[in-house]
């Protein structure tokens, strides 16, 4: 999935990069999928550069802090080109300077990171104001925009038909779900790579690999953030001692510091590890259910074989 989306978002950025006319793209998904690695993966595969001392950028990354303001949303595009805000300056010459200095920047594409960020609960600033300020970006600036945020990002859409028709569909960036062959295979061949590189240190995973990943799945609900959390804090757990085979105990002894994504009704590493028995589907998928209702995020319906 990770892959997908990197190749579909690298053509819409070329499209614009060539003089496509430009569109809303959006990814909203659970904190812990990926979104974070996608938007570095995208930020290294188009450099800033600077040219007589100028800053080329035709590929922003902008982060959005929580409860930001109407007027702190230029201001932020400003502070991802590196520059200082006058604070006496008004929304409207803001929004002016603003695009002045992405035009200096040659900047066609401008990524959003955390967008949600403006329809949090307690956010000072309305949907329709948000996507107002985006439709107009679009429009006077003539910039795509990719906007990365948890589902609530939804929000600034239904509240706007004019920016839901500039807009692609969204390109919804959901955990590996355990019910789905293909995804769980793609999960597992993740736990593989990574036991792969603690043998290569010279700490192979005893633990046998069916256990390490409906294990892991336990822990992560499909989520690849939390998978690597899980395996960095395992690798912390042993950077002082000699090499040697990790084991179930130890995949225990780190879970105090990783976050349960997964349903808290069946737990991870539980047990002794000995019995070595397959964790039931219904487990495995109620930890992929809770990590999407807990995101706010509807479970899809996947359609039986046969089905047309």
């Amino acid at each position: 999935m990770f892959v997908e989306h990197t190749r579909v978002l690298k053509q819409h950025i070329d499209d614009a990069l060539a003089g496509f006319a430009p569109k809303i793209n959006r990814v909203p998904g659970p904190s812990g999928v990926g979104k974070s690695s996608l938007i570095a993966t995208l930020a290294r595969a188009y450099p800033q550069t600077r040219v007589d001392g100028r800053l080329q950028a035709p590929v922003l990354v902008v982060e959005i802090p929580q409860f930001a303001s109407a007027k702190q949303l230029p201001t932020c595009v400003l502070h991802a080109l590196g520059l200082q805000v006058v604070a006496k300056m008004t929304v409207g010459s803001l929004f002016h300077f603003m695009k002045k200095q992405l035009e200096l920047a040659g900047t066609r594409v401008v990524i959003f990171d955390e967008i949600s960020h403006l329809v949090d609960e307690g956010s000072r600033v309305p949907p329709r104001a948000v996507s107002d300020w985006l439709k107009t970006l679009l429009d006077q600036a003539q910039i795509t925009l990719i906007l990365f945020g948890i589902p609530r990002l939804e929000r600034l859409f239904s509240a706007n038909e004019q920016l839901r028709r500039r807009s692609r569909p969204a390109r919804v960036f959901l955990p590996y779900d355990a019910s789905d062959a293909k995804q769980m295979a793609a999960y597992a061949a993740c736990v593989t790579n990574y036991a792969r590189m603690f043998a290569a240190a010279g700490y192979p995973i005893s633990v046998p690999p069916r256990v390490l990943v409906q294990q892991s799945y336990l822990l992560t609900g499909g989520l690849i953030g939390v998978l690597a959390d899980f395996m960095r804090e395992l690798a912390r757990g042993v950077a002082d001692s000699a090499p040697r085979a990790l084991t179930y105990a130890d995949c225990q002894m780190v879970l105090d510091d990783v976050s349960h994504a997964g349903s808290p009704h069946q737990l991870a590493f539980q047990g002794s590890g000995v019995e070595d028995t397959d964790v039931p589907p219904a487990a495995m998928k109620q930890a992929y259910v809770h990590v999407l209702t807990s995101n706010s995020t509807s479970v899809p319906v996947r359609k039986k074989s046969g089905d047309k």
